[in-house]
């Protein structure tokens, strides 16, 4: 078993960015390796990066193996997309699913939790699982607590701008260069990454064109050649949201109500599953009991 790194930093103190500039590395490192690797895998904010806790960022590039120069572990994608897990999970509960049904607000009361939607009368329920972002689900809460405000508004959210497209001019000039995952360093510093995804690449489609997903550089991109656009939200982590995430026990579970998502781990799809296992657990229930 590999042995963890850094494991002598004290997340409530120690930044990244404190810890980089603890131990001397150079700026160019910093700005040309570490930050855009950083900045794109969470979609965040290059300028506000460094304030990540150290310990967080380690953990996940440990976990990862993106510590090793060699024999870094394969990424995988499914075939088909989510679709081909999601329908066979819901195929036994498909028919209670409500789509286009949004919820407006979430009251909690001494015997019951009243959810009011967009499509009808407020509706009783035994107990609620909240599983959205963080900022989200404060929204959501009618009634919420001193403590529900301060863990979950400590976890905030950033907006990402994400568009596909098929206009290869957003990947390097070179080909044989072109990665699954294109960052982009702007001569003017900017609030939010500038990332390109190659899909052809990342997902192996095999298509006759290149299809790309980029993020906040909209008007760069031929506007002839777009095909999608969304809007994606991304967690911000500092030492404040840290300690937030060691609180869960203190509002998931309580009041009839349970949250998850992936706010409560690295941000990440096997972070939200993990939240998602926590919360299982709470009603007694597991993996084996799928």
């Amino acid at each position: 078993m590999r042995k963890a790194k850094f494991i002598y930093i004290r997340p409530e103190i120690v930044t990244l960015g404190d810890h980089l500039s603890q131990k001397r590395y150079s700026r160019a490192f910093v700005e040309y390796f570490l930050v855009p690797m950083g900045a794109a895998i969470w979609s965040a904010d290059p300028r506000r990066f460094e304030e990540m806790p150290a310990c967080m960022f380690a953990r996940f590039f440990y976990n990862h193996g993106f510590l090793e120069l060699h024999d870094q572990p394969q990424w995988l994608v499914i075939q088909g997309g989510s679709r081909n897990y999601v329908r066979p999970l819901t195929q036994p509960y498909q028919d209670r699913i409500r789509l286009g049904c949004s919820v407006r607000s979430i009251r909690r009361r001494p015997d019951h939790v009243e959810i009011e939607t967009t499509d009808g009368q407020p509706e009783s329920f035994d107990q609620v699982v909240v599983a959205t972002h963080s900022d989200q689900a404060l929204r959501l809460l009618a009634d919420p607590t001193d403590k529900e405000r301060e863990i979950l508004g400590a976890i905030p959210y950033q907006e990402n701008t994400v568009v596909l497209h098929t206009d290869t001019d957003m990947l390097p000039k070179r080909r044989k260069v072109w990665a699954s995952w294109n960052y982009r360093l702007p001569r003017e510093s900017q609030s939010a990454v500038a990332i390109t995804y190659d899909m052809n690449i990342l997902q192996s489609l095999k298509a006759d064109r290149e299809y790309c997903v980029t993020l906040n550089q909209t008007e760069k991109i031929d506007p002839a050649k777009i095909e999608r656009r969304f809007v994606y939200a991304h967690p911000v982590y500092d030492p404040q949201a840290l300690r937030a995430q060691r609180r869960h026990a203190e509002i998931s579970g309580t009041n009839r109500t349970h949250f998850c998502g992936a706010y409560w781990g690295y941000g990440f799809h096997e972070d939200g599953v993990n939240s998602a296992l926590a919360v299982g657990k709470a009603f007694g229930k597991g993996l084996a009991d799928v």
